[in-house]
């Protein structure tokens, strides 16, 4: 009896043990259990969001090129798994104030990092920022959508496979098997492509920089240029004055010979006329 008795204690201390503590040894409360699956629920309730940067620097025209070789070189840092190059557009013709455009994939987790490391070179170069956009979109419903057709098809191609593979059915069964299991094979690889891309999107943000060069600031080389601009303005003016008053007396020299061969001949007959 006294041996039952202490098997009977022996068992429901384990009981308590097993309620009280877990596996570790650490001791578990009841409110755990919810607060654990809450925690998981909201993690899958988290929305899927595809990142866009959009960033615009005004720099001196003579830093313009090194500061984008140095976003470019910054990418290459993080290296090809967290940063690709898209495209490294630059108008170096001489004499000409262009702009710039770069094109980057970055990680989602580093795309703050890089663009606030972006800024702080520009502003290192005497540069500012002229523009900055962030765009997320929602792509939870897309890749949820995805996720079920490709399960349906699956499933499809699995069905129409069993179906040749036991040969069951007509010639003409068997024939109109292998063309659905074919497009739907394709509508499953069409799927997964887009899951695919969809799933990059997340991973990798698009972020686009584009540069600008500010406006020179005045120099003695420009204050000669603009003296002499003024100088070929005179001159211009001068040339103008002079061609308008040679027109005007060409239009007035045809009525002033007349004129003076009118007080010509009224003078001479005055004199001719005797005197009395």
């Amino acid at each position: 009896m006294r041996k039952f008795l202490v098997l009977g204690f022996a068992a429901l201390l384990a009981a308590c043990s097993d309620n009280s503590y877990d596996v570790a040894g650490g001791q578990r409360t009841e409110a755990e259990a919810p607060s654990k699956a809450a925690a998981d629920s909201l993690k899958v309730a988290l929305p899927q969001l595809s990142y866009r940067y959009a960033l615009s620097f005004l720099l001196p025209e003579a830093r313009l090129a090194e500061v984008q070789e140095g976003h470019r070189a910054l990418c290459e840092q993080l290296g090809p798994a967290r940063c690709q190059l898209v495209t490294l557009t630059r108008n170096d013709a001489e004499g000409r104030t262009g702009g710039a455009l770069l094109k980057l994939r970055v990680a989602a987790a580093d795309a703050g990092y890089f663009t606030g490391e972006a800024a702080r070179q520009a502003a290192a170069a005497g540069g500012r920022v002229a523009n900055t956009e962030v765009a997320g979109e929602d792509v939870s419903k897309d890749l949820s959508d995805t996720a079920a057709r490709i399960r349906q098809r699956e499933l499809l191609v699995g069905r129409l496979t069993e179906t040749l593979r036991t040969r069951k059915g007509s010639v003409a069964d068997l024939v109109a098997a292998e063309r659905q299991v074919a497009e739907a094979q394709e509508e499953l690889d069409k799927a997964r492509s887009w899951q695919r891309e969809l799933r990059g999107r997340v991973a990798m943000a698009d972020v686009e920089i584009r540069y600008q060069a500010l406006a020179a600031p005045a120099s003695g080389a420009s204050v000669g240029a603009a003296l002499g601009e003024a100088a070929q303005g005179s001159a211009a003016a001068f040339v103008w004055g002079m061609q308008l008053l040679l027109s005007l007396a060409i239009y007035l020299l045809p009525w002033a010979a007349v004129f003076g061969a009118g007080v010509g001949v009224a003078t001479l007959l005055r004199r001719s006329r005797p005197v009395t």
